[in-house]
């Protein structure tokens, strides 16, 4: 059973960022940048710049995913369309 919530939670990892990528990346490119990311939500640029591992600026999904406790889910207010 152990096994089972294991593979289950390796799946699902990858598509659980992919919808967060998909959240904020207006121009569909698969990456989310400050400009996206300040859209729709409203963060410090400095997190977004530690948030941006190989400092590219952009946001991957592996890097949205490990930023998901310290930038997502800090995130100080969603702003209203």
């Amino acid at each position: 059973m152990k096994k089972l919530i294991l593979a289950i939670a390796l799946i699902s990892t990858p598509v659980l960022a992919q919808d967060r990528v998909s959240k904020f990346d207006k121009n569909n490119d698969k990456v989310v940048d400050f400009g996206e990311l300040t859209l729709s939500c409203e963060v410090e640029p400095n997190l977004f710049k530690v948030a941006d591992k190989n400092k590219d600026g952009v946001l991957s999904n592996k890097e949205m995913r490990i930023a998901r406790a310290y930038l997502f889910d800090r995130c100080r207010k969603e702003k209203k369309d």
